[in-house]
């Protein structure tokens, strides 16, 4: 049966497939999910749109990811954000210090639901 968490999570990625895969994934977890084809969209969205969390998925080694972080944290200071990484230790320094969470990539459909329920147990 499938969880209606009554949550909008935004994933922002650089990777149309992924992307297109990753909100599919979340829709059939119960999650509502809208997409960002870049960084600079997606903060465009962040503060348009009613959004629980983020779900950053940029390919380059993390400074995109950490400068999209701070900025929707600057904006919205409590929500949510997770960063998915194909390597933790080639990310640039302090890519993941603002994000809430860290998921790799290779873990992605289990782990980025089991991190989304812990931000957000549905009701």
């Amino acid at each position: 049966m499938v969880k209606h968490h009554h949550k909008t999570v935004l994933c922002i990625g650089n990777d149309p497939v992924s992307l297109n895969l990753r909100c599919s994934l979340l829709k059939q977890h119960g999650w509502n999910a809208i997409s960002s084809g870049s960084g600079h969209e997606g903060v465009i969205l962040f503060g348009k749109e009613v959004v629980d969390g983020v779900v950053i998925d940029l390919d380059d080694d993390g400074a995109e990811a950490a400068l999209i972080t701070g900025e929707l944290k600057r904006l919205r200071p409590a929500r949510a954000v997770i960063i998915l990484v194909t390597d933790a230790s080639k990310l640039a320094n302090g890519a993941t210090q603002q994000a809430n969470s860290v998921v790799m990539k290779s873990e992605e459909a289990r782990e980025l639901i089991g991190s989304l329920e812990g931000l957000f147990p549905a009701t």
